[in-house]
């Protein structure tokens, strides 16, 4: 194993040129605690992103045309409360993107500084003139609260003790983040419902060719990104690292594309839970401590993000074989087999698009690019023994399917 790091400082936008300042090589370990994304950065108009993530890592000899795996090692839920719902944004307070570009129409300032002098969405003011100057609202929404052991989460009937607490100073935000805490906001309109809290990392990978903001480096944001300061960003710019799957938990494997000299590697927006296709939007964003190992594969080309699942998040039909099915399958088809029976694993190909529907046809032709299988192969393959999932119906989606292992037998190999 190399070298082992701590990260614990944040930014909010991500790519281009990647500063020399964690710089590892070979296989790593990496530590962060990471501050909750969307709603805390969503209310801070200070912050260009629904996300703070942290600081990228450069990756010695890391160049476009590799890809960087990323192992999963351990994500543990730090907060002991989530705050989140739809979004509805205020008119006046933000130009063209209420997430990214909040605007003080008092002050005429873009991204102004600000202040907290209550609770609800009336207690975030401009520092300057004390204007009130949210860029955006919970219109119904929920706080939860999490037990001791992190197992379970219940949505309160009454936030307002906890959104006092929060305005007091009394919640807790990793020492670095400049997000104002969600909790304020006293959303509480969904009661009494409880789940299993099962935590996953929502944007992991490596840094886009652009700098952009952080929570926009996926292409179902690619079209608004195109419509404010960056009419010129393409597909091949990001890397889609913001994929809100929920798969990606302890024991799985994310592989990166690399896109920019150093990788940029970069962490952020963990959830203590998921349904697939994040309807609302938004989910129950918390701080998290995580541990990852990362290694560079050279020449490794990929157009996409690839997810090697924990079995514990696969349906019977679609995961691994054992030893013994592999030996019966053997025994049994080697007759009408042409040649080897390729070992085959369950391998999820990430797509996106400003729709579902061509989300769809991006994960395709991902996948029909790195295994040379024609399109329709790939239909059929993902048909007889695969899925269509939903990271977000905002149109990024990933497809399941069974991969000889030879495909990706010198990435995982770790």
């Amino acid at each position: 194993m190399g070298k082992e790091i701590f990260i614990n400082k944040y930014v909010d936008t991500i790519g281009g040129d990647i500063p020399q300042k964690y710089v590892v090589e070979n296989i790593s370990t990496v530590n962060l605690e990471l501050p909750p994304g969307c709603w805390g950065p969503m209310i801070t108009p200070s912050i260009k992103s629904g996300h703070e993530v942290s600081e990228p890592i450069y990756i010695k000899g890391a160049e476009p045309g590799d890809a960087v795996l990323i192992k999963v090692k351990n994500i543990d839920v730090v907060s002991k409360y989530s705050s989140s719902g739809v979004s509805e944004p205020v008119n006046g307070n933000y130009l063209d993107d209420p997430t990214t570009k909040a605007f003080c129409p008092h002050c005429k300032k873009l991204n102004p500084e600000t202040k907290v002098v209550g609770t609800g969405s009336d207690g975030i003011v401009c520092a300057v003139c004390g204007e009130k100057i949210i860029p955006q609202k919970i219109k119904n929404g929920y706080t939860m609260e999490f037990d001791e052991d992190r197992k379970y989460g219940f949505t309160v009937n009454d936030s307002s003790q906890i959104a006092k607490d929060a305005f007091n100073g009394k919640d807790y935000l990793p020492e670095n983040s400049k997000q104002i805490s969600s909790y304020i906001l006293n959303a509480s309109d969904v009661k009494n419902v409880y789940s299993r809290v099962r935590p996953f990392i929502g944007n992991i990978g490596c840094s886009p060719k652009k700098n952009i903001p952080s929570s926009r480096n996926c292409g179902d944001s690619l079209r608004s990104l195109q419509k404010t300061d960056y009419k010129f960003l393409t597909k091949d710019d990001i890397t889609d690292a913001h994929m809100d799957i929920k798969n990606v938990k302890e024991g799985s494997i994310v592989i990166s594309p690399v896109k920019v000299k150093g990788a940029g590697v970069y962490f952020g927006d963990v959830h203590a839970m998921q349904g697939n296709g994040e309807l609302a939007g938004h989910t129950t964003d918390v701080t998290g401590s995580i541990t990852v190992d990362i290694k560079l594969i050279k020449n490794f080309k990929l157009d996409g993000p690839v997810i090697i699942p924990n079995s514990l998040d696969l349906s019977p039909e679609l995961n691994y074989y054992s030893d013994e099915e592999l030996k019966y399958i053997e025994q049994k088809f080697k007759d009408v087999a042409n040649g080897d029976i390729p070992k085959l694993i369950p391998v999820q190909y990430v797509g996106s698009g400003t729709t579902l529907e061509e989300g769809i046809e991006n994960a395709i032709d991902r996948i029909s690019k790195f295994t040379g299988y024609s399109k329709e192969e790939v239909r059929n393959r993902c048909t007889i023994s695969g899925s269509v999932d939903i990271g977000r119906v905002s149109g990024l989606v990933y497809l399941t399917m069974m991969t000889p292992y030879s495909f990706i037998e010198k990435a995982i190999n770790i």
